[in-house]
């Protein structure tokens, strides 16, 4: 995680690994813009918040079954 003008963001595989999904899911949020995201060179970066803000707006409200 790098921190930036006292915001963390964190990289693709990051997200990855916090998300559990793979690496075309990953860039699949990212470059259709559910997911902000900014490129620095090669790099693509994700804010934490607006993860922490797409995350709380993935709500699920279907029924779990035991």
């Amino acid at each position: 995680m790098r921190q930036e003008n006292g915001q963390e963001f964190i990289s693709l595989i990051e997200l990855q690994e916090i998300l559990g999904i793979g690496r075309t899911k990953a860039y699949e949020l990212v470059t259709s813009g559910e997911l902000p995201a900014i490129r620095v060179g090669r790099a693509i970066r994700v804010r934490l918040a607006d993860l922490n803000r797409w995350a709380e707006r993935q709500s699920y409200s279907g029924s779990v079954h035991k």
